[in-house]
């Protein structure tokens, strides 16, 4: 099934919502990916300061997958842009690492990486 530019778009607002992006940062969500990648949705957050993070995510991938490809690598850039800040937090009180995306029925949520989660943050 082919991924929809639609979808995806509000995937990428609910993650950057998640992940608190630097003020001014600027996303764009188009068909098509990387050259030679196949069919798929290209997408860009591009920071004020000239940074820039692309993903491609492709038709092949399951929603979930892609969904969860998708807010991983927004993540890493969003910590980067912001000098390491884990965002979002791990919900588990007092660990100092970032959450982990997990991708379940076309709905991420943030579940500690260590699997000690008591809960997860929507």
């Amino acid at each position: 099934m082919a991924l929809d530019v639609g979808t995806v778009r509000s995937w990428a607002e609910s993650v950057l919502r998640g992940l608190e992006a630097p003020e001014g940062a600027e996303l764009q969500v188009a068909e098509g990916t990387a050259p030679g990648t196949g069919g798929g949705v290209h997408v860009t957050l591009a920071y004020p300061d000239g940074s820039s993070v692309t993903v491609d995510l492709d038709d092949a991938l399951p929603d979930r997958l892609a969904l969860t490809l998708l807010a991983e690598q927004l993540q890493d850039s969003v910590i980067e842009s912001t000098g390491g800040r884990p965002v979002p937090p791990c919900p588990v009180p007092g660990h100092p690492h970032p959450a982990a995306p997990r991708a379940v029925d076309g709905v991420l949520s943030w579940r500690c990486p260590m699997g000690d989660d008591p809960g997860a943050r929507p």
